[in-house]
This record gives C-alpha cells, structure tokens and sequence, in this order.
C-alpha cells in the first residue's frame, strides 16, 4: 500500500511543478525572441558534431587537443567566411534586381513564344492549338507577377542612364526592358497605367544619386545584420567542441540517481542515430550535389555557378521531396537567364538548355536513389512517408526554409527519445 505524501513532499512537489513550467514557458519566450540565431546555432552545432570524429582521430594520432580545437575552429570559421563573401558577391542591390527581373521576363516569354511556335508573328504549332488556351492565361499571370511597376521602370532607367550615360538606350538589356514595356502595354491595354517617358525618368537633376542611394543602404545594412547573426555559428562550435562531457554531466545531474542508467541510455541512443543520419546525410547530400555540379559544367554552364548551384541542390538535398524541385528550380532560372553557354560535349544544344537541366537533375537524383541512398545512408533512419511530408510542411509552416530542412533531423530525435524513455520505462516498471 502506497503511504501518503507528507507535507514536505507535496510542497517539494508543488515547487517542482511551478519551476518547471515557468522554466518551459522562460525558455520559449527566450526561444521566439531570439530565433533568428536558431539556425546559425544549429549550423554550428552540427558542424561541431560532425567534427568530434575527427577531433578525436586527431588527438589520437598525437595531436594536442588545443592545436586540434584551433585547427578545425580554423577551418570551420574559413568556411563560413568564405561562403558568406560568395553568397554576398552574388546579391544583387536594386538595380540589379529589376535588371534580374526584366532579364527573366524577357527569356521566359522568349521561351514560351518558341515552345508554341508564335514568335515573330507565327500563327502556333500543335502545342498552341492543344494547349493555348490553358498556357496563355497562366503566361498572362506570370508576366503580370515579375512585370515592372511604373516607379520601378523609371528606376531602371536612371540606373541604366547613370551606368552608361548617353548610350544607355543601345544596352542588349534596355533592349529587353523595352520588348518588354510593349509586351505588357498590349498584353494589358488600358490597365497598363500610363508610358514612361524615357527623358522624363532618365533625367539625374532631381536625384542625381540615382535610384540606388537608398537600397543601397539597405542591402548593406542587411548584409551586416546576416554577418553579425552568422558570427554566432563558429563561437557556438568552438564551445561544443571545448566541451568535454560537461553538458550531459548537467543533464544527468537533473535526474534522480534510480534513473540514472536510463537516462544515460537515452543519451548514448540518441548520440548513435543522430551521428548515423546526420554523418550519412552530409555525404549524401555532398555526392548529389557534386553530380549535380559536375553535369551543369559538361552541359556548359560557368564553372563558378555551375558549383553554386550544385552547392544548393546538395543542400536542399536534405529535405525530402522538395529538395530536388529547388535544385531544378535554381538550375532553370540560371539557365533562363544566361546568354552564352560553352558546352564540352558537342551534340549538347545551348538553345535547350532547359532541358538539360532537367536531364542533369534526374541523373543526380537517378544515383542518389539507386546508389547513394542505399549505400551510404543505408538504414539510418527509418520513418514512414507519411511522417516525413508531415514534418517537412510542419517544419515549413513554422521556420520557413530551416525548419523544412531540420524537420527529418528532430522527428529522428523525438523518434529515438520516446522509443528508447517507454523502453527503458518499461525496463524499470515505471509503466
């Protein structure tokens, strides 16, 4: 027979509830104020995890723990620095966005046009009179969603004409802006809003700072604030890597000594699958996204962008599902935009690039599938598709992009916690 809870024992209790809760309630307060540093934090944590390998393999090998700690701290921080320098070089300021934007819209209707067989006045091929009705609308949409707005094409052209002074007029990209004016001035008649006038907009006296002063600002202004946030990544590697058991030491410590091995056992599952998935994802990730790089450079895109890109469609590799739709979406903007192409393989057509695009994204996506997966992933984790389509939308509804990428990675986590807690519960004969 259970002997009742003595005064003392209910207050202790009763304390114990409070605190917890108002510890829960502290840390997601702290949690939501503070998410923009989530992911630097996890990028470091994981970066720091990944390399506990290495760090032990190195002290084993002879070198001093503190060498080994400042040499992959090192190469960690060149990493980040060198990754933000080339996403930095790569953002474009105001002006280079709406010249993005007209160049887009110029190749895509381009594009379109010779799919249907209606550029230069042509009267459509059989995917015109299947599918024109359809496929015409939906253009109409697309056009009216990357179209310049009036205020826009006025900013267009006082960069251009701050660029190139009195020829501006004769750029093979004002060229595009203007097919494109016309484009949409009779795709939209009278909704269209009234004509820029070339000398009206291009005239400097009234802003002689031109149109890029303000933005200017701005994108530095943000370029500092992603640098500061992402400075929080190397420092949260280093200390986790400087930590020698003393977080799970504390983790323990919390817990009463009868569950002392259960709680140990928890932790040591816990280390074993999120090494297994995390180390074999990382490899995954890298195979594809290299495969990607190496087909985008034979098919002739520039060597520097050919491995921008394959860097982001082996990351995005991560999320299951919509990974490889990024990579292709990325790989088909590029190619939409880019003028000239040097293919190494001659039967290779540059005016479809498009399609070797796709091609190259189902070759990468064909070996990670019949090989990659199965070889280096093997079976590091399993989970139903189901909860992984779940988590992937769960983690997009709730952290955007991040938390579409983090969502497999603590489902594996929360999976392996609550298996191995009723486990060891039952072990126990708590339950």
């Amino acid at each position: 027979m259970v002997s009742p809870l003595t005064d003392r024992e209910k207050r202790r209790m009763w304390v114990l509830s409070v605190s917890g809760v108002l510890f829960l309630l502290t840390t997601l307060a702290l949690v939501w104020a503070l998410r923009a540093l989530i992911l630097p934090s996890i990028v470091g944590a994981l970066g720091a995890y990944l390399c506990k390998p290495l760090l032990n393999r190195m002290k084993h090998r002879g070198v001093s723990n503190s060498l080994a700690i400042v040499i992959l701290f090192a190469a960690f921080f060149l990493i980040i620095m060198l990754l933000s320098k080339q996403i930095q070089s790569i953002i474009p300021d105001n002006a280079g966005k709406l010249e993005l934007r007209v160049r887009i819209q110029y190749r895509l209707n381009q594009k379109f046009s010779q799919i249907l067989g209606i550029e230069d006045g042509g009267k459509g091929n059989m995917v015109y009179n299947m599918l024109g009705r359809d496929l015409l609308p939906m253009m109409d949409k697309v056009n009216s969603a990357i179209m310049l707005e009036r205020d826009e094409r006025k900013q267009f052209i006082r960069s251009y004409r701050l660029r190139f002074d009195d020829s501006f007029l004769e750029q093979k990209y004002f060229q595009y802006f203007l097919a494109n004016v016309n484009a949409d001035k009779e795709r939209m008649g009278s909704r269209y809003g009234q004509p820029v006038d070339l000398d009206a907009a291009s005239n400097l006296e009234a802003d002689p700072s031109g149109a890029n002063a303000k933005p200017a600002t701005s994108t530095l202004t943000k370029i500092g604030s992603l640098i500061s946030i992402w400075l929080a990544a190397p420092f949260v590697f280093l200390f986790l890597l400087l930590d020698e058991g003393e977080i799970k030491k504390n983790l323990v410590y919390l817990v009463p000594n009868r569950y002392f091995e259960m709680v140990l056992t928890v932790l040591d599952n816990v280390d074993d699958a999120i090494g297994k998935y995390l180390r074999g994802t990382m490899l995954e990730c890298s195979l594809v996204g290299f495969t990607f790089f190496v087909c985008l450079w034979v098919v002739g895109f520039e060597l520097k962008w050919a491995l921008l890109i394959g860097l982001v469609a082996g990351i995005s590799n991560a999320i299951p599902f919509v990974g490889p739709a990024i990579g292709l979406v990325v790989g088909m903007s590029y190619a939409l935009v880019v003028e000239n192409y040097e293919p190494l393989l001659p039967f290779i057509d540059p005016n479809s690039m498009i399609l070797w695009v796709t091609i190259s994204v189902l070759i990468a996506q064909g070996l990670d599938n019949a090989v990659f997966q199965p070889i280096v992933l093997g079976s590091a984790v399993s989970l139903h598709p189901l909860v992984v389509i779940i988590g992937v939308m769960g983690g997009s509804i709730l952290l955007g992009l991040p938390g579409m990428l983090f969502a497999i990675p603590t489902i594996v986590v929360v999976k392996v916690v609550v298996g191995t807690l009723f486990s060891e519960m039952k072990s126990y004969r708590i339950i």
